[in-house]
């Protein structure tokens, strides 16, 4: 190099001979060599970058820098400008500011290669452009302010690639999510009549509007997933483990003979609905049909139906659902609308302890009526889970778009090998993740969102739809968000969806957790049935672990993922994008906690006497915080339950809000350019401390991102493709195996030989109609029962004249 600087005797013969030989690039290579060191007349001369330089950028003077009118490539050009000087032909560095890490001749080597420090980009050369270092205190003097997004011509991949790359996707996902509530879009605005004038004139005005509510509606339902992520997936999973549990609970019951046959239907509607409010609000109507539907049939004076006492919810799609399997029934009821699950003895037995055969209540027969009655049940049961949309179209079409979308921006990475603003949209992209997280455990659930599925199915005269809002209407927020579903029932939210399963369940075993005895007379005992159902659906220390885990890894990996994709982006370092990340993953991981603390229950058990089921703490209210009863309730205001109240909804408004200011509001301080700012361009470590000597990389393409591009951008982009792909492809199924499981219990509702034994004689002989059960009866007065299973023995027997 120092000897092509010396060739000032070149001849312009050799020059055009050069153009002609090589072409324009080698060309204007030798005329930067001939007006090299020594013959340089400017400054400008030797980096044409430099050229009509102001102290202020051009977007200054329309905003100022404190408002996003800053330019830190314009930044860039001070620092180098301040750097060099022009002497006698020469550029030479200014000692007292070097801001360059580079010798002239070296700055010189790279501009001629198309490597100038502050415009540089990939060119496929590891060493990238020399490195513009300035201290913090010159850039805080220099430039204050941020940049805002450039959204010019010729700058739209500042803004296009990461609303394409990840907020487009996201907003796809999210309304796959079940939720609740909406925006409430005025009906009026759907103008009905168009004969008039007047109609079309509004129409248009009435469709913008209408536009706009949804489009504030998608927005905040995208801000309410993103900042309640970890609770929408925890209970999504524990839903999911619940699920698990019930179906394998049928499957062994049903191998060992063990359920009545409503028993085991009212548990597979159970799995479907059990995301709906157990206890509404009465309906005005409902109780003339619910007593229209449980007329007493096959009564009999010796083992009666019975009436109860409890208080029956005719509203409640627990009503609605025991009304659908009541004529499935195997014995007559003790309570309305709720059969026996085992045989009763006779009420006018007097005899203490008896064991007369003859006084044990018989199944009721299995009449062509009642197997008519089993094929709609299962008819119901297919036709619901069929209802739902297929895995595939909620979630695997999404998520292909979405991994399509991240794939680009990951090529455009190597493409841009080192670019800082393509390894932020990884990162960004990597942390959306949680989206599809959350769309795809909603997606696994067996439980319809739409609640008109069971309204369908019920096929009672309810009344019109549109009065079923009348009770909310003293609640004004009722009047901007309306329910999601025009339907007498109300799914829960996804973050209590878990919770609302296991009262469903619990609300099983406690209603029939109460037997008659077996081969005596006697008070009633427990089932033990129902106490394996309770055991099956109790959470234990491994359950939670395991849910949790799932929970943690689908929230976690994203973070982490994007945490070290932000972190070794440089400036290396804890600094805005990074620290909003981990301020949203500790925001998740409190509102787990908060979660746990409301609806896990107390831990059962002889250990932990303090924490467990009715210890001091539970006795307190500890274990039901979100209760708001001591409130309301004279004299309770003062009282524990109300301080844990008031603890967890405080924590939980702070926990949220720091959610939603991390996610929505860290996504667009990303996107308008906040982020790119001085305060950025430091460690967070040195806001609270003096760092007016800490350096600032402020020129592009250098070495340091080109290595960090390398070992760490483009891994973790892989990575995060490779597991939302693995986690789709899981949550696909095991959704088809739980789907498959269901249809096959649905598939063996009926069928004899898994029917209990005493049950199974009196159908065998109903289906053959040529037998009759009769009882085995001989001198003796006290007719004996199977010592293994305290059961009656029956014996069938042709009827012959």
């Amino acid at each position: 190099m120092k000897a092509l600087h010396g060739t000032d005797h070149i001849q312009p013969l050799f020059l055009l001979s050069l153009l002609l030989a090589a072409g324009f690039p080698i060309a204007t290579a030798v005329q930067t060599q001939t007006n090299g060191q020594g013959n340089f007349t400017s400054l400008t001369d030797a980096f044409w970058q430099l050229s009509d330089l102001t102290f202020l950028p051009t977007s200054a003077q329309s905003r100022k820098p404190t408002l996003g009118g800053q330019n830190f490539t314009h930044c860039c050009l001070l620092a180098v400008n301040a750097s060099l000087s022009f002497e006698n032909g020469y550029i030479v560095k200014n000692n007292a500011s070097d801001f360059i890490k580079a010798s002239v001749d070296d700055l010189l080597a790279a501009t001629s290669a198309g490597q100038f420090p502050c415009t540089a980009i990939w060119s496929g050369n590891v060493s990238g452009a020399p490195v513009v270092e300035v201290s913090a205190s010159w850039l805080e003097a220099t430039c204050p302010g941020w940049e805002m997004s450039n959204t010019s011509k010729g700058h739209e991949a500042q803004w296009v690639s990461p609303f394409v790359g990840f907020l487009l996707p996201a907003i796809v996902f999210c309304l796959t999510i079940p939720r609740r509530r909406k925006i409430a879009v005025w009906k009026k605005l759907f103008v009905q009549d168009l004969s008039q004038v007047i109609s079309w004139i509004l129409a248009p005005l009435a469709m913008i509007l209408a536009g706009i509510f949804v489009c504030a509606d998608t927005i905040i339902w995208l801000c309410t997933c993103f900042a309640f992520a970890s609770p929408m997936i925890l209970s999504g999973f524990f839903e999911a483990y619940l699920d698990q549990k019930i179906l394998s609970f049928l499957m062994e019951k049903t191998r060992n003979l063990c359920l009545t046959l409503d028993m085991k239907a009212r548990l597979l509607f159970i799995i479907l609905v059990g995301n709906l409010d157990l206890d509404p609000e009465v309906l005005q109507g409902d109780e003339e049909l619910t007593l229209l539907n449980n007329e007493h049939q096959d009564d009999n004076d010796r083992w009666p139906n019975e009436a109860g006492t409890g208080f029956r919810n005719p509203s409640s799609p627990w009503t609605h659902i025991e009304n659908l399997v009541q004529p499935l029934r195997s014995y007559r009821n003790m309570a309305t609308g709720t059969p026996r699950q085992w045989p009763l003895h006779d009420v006018r037995c007097t005899t203490p302890s008896c064991t007369n055969l003859y006084c044990k209540e018989v199944p009721l027969p299995r009449t062509e009526k009642v197997r008519r009655e089993i094929g709609r049940t299962k008819t119901r049961l297919r036709t619901m889970l069929a209802c739902q949309y297929s895995f595939g179209t909620t979630v695997g079409a999404p998520v292909v778009f979405f991994l399509g979308a991240f794939g680009f921006t990951m090529v455009s990475t190597l493409a841009l090998l080192g670019d800082q603003s393509t390894s932020l949209d990884l990162a960004f992209g990597m942390w959306y993740m949680t989206i599809p997280h959350i769309s795809i455990v909603s997606g696994l659930l067996l439980a319809g969102n739409n609640p008109n599925t069971l309204e369908g199915v019920v096929a009672l005269e309810f009344g019109d739809v549109d009065q079923i809002e009348k009770p909310e209407k003293k609640h004004l927020a009722h009047n901007f968000f309306a329910l999601a579903y025009e339907s007498r029932y109300r799914p829960k939210w996804l973050w209590l969806r878990g919770r609302s399963k296991k009262e469903w369940v619990e609300k099983v075993w406690k209603t029939y957790e109460m037997r008659p005895p077996s081969g005596r007379r006697g008070s009633f005992v427990l089932d033990e049935d129902m106490v394996a159902l309770r055991e099956a659906t109790t959470m234990t220390i491994m359950s939670w672990t395991i849910v949790l885990s799932l929970t943690l890894l689908l929230i976690g990996l994203p973070f982490i993922l994007a945490f070290i994709t932000g972190f070794f982006t440089p400036q290396v370092g804890l600094s805005c994008r990074s620290l909003t990340f981990l301020v949203y993953f500790i925001a998740q991981l409190c509102q787990i906690a908060l979660w746990m603390w409301a609806y896990a229950s107390p831990p059962v058990g002889k250990y932990f006497f303090f924490f467990r089921k009715g210890g001091y703490l539970d006795r307190k209210g500890f274990f039901t915080p979100t209760s708001l009863s001591s409130f309301r309730e004279p004299g309770k205001f003062w009282s524990m339950q109300t301080l844990w109240a008031g603890i967890w909804y405080n924590l939980a408004i702070i926990f949220g809000l720091g959610g939603v200011i991390t996610s929505i509001g860290g996504t667009m301080m990303q996107l308008m350019g906040v982020y790119d700012s001085t305060k950025c361009d430091i460690n967070a470590w040195w806001w609270t401390h003096p760092h007016p000597s800490v350096q600032i990389i402020i020129s592009t393409n250098y070495a340091l991102e080109i290595v960090d591009a390398g070992k760490y951008w483009v891994p973790c982009a892989i990575t995060a493709i490779l597991f939302l792909a693995l986690v789709t492809f899981g949550g696909w199924w095991y959704q088809r195996r739980l789907r498959g499981l269901f249809r096959k219990l649905v598939g063996q509702i009926g069928e004899t030989r898994l029917d209990r034994e005493d049950i199974k004689a009196v159908v065998s002989s109903d289906r053959e109609g040529q037998s009759q059960l009769q009882l085995i009866h001989g001198h003796a007065k006290d007719i004996p029962y199977s010592a293994a299973s305290e059961e009656p023995v029956y014996e069938t027997f042709s009827n012959k004249p």
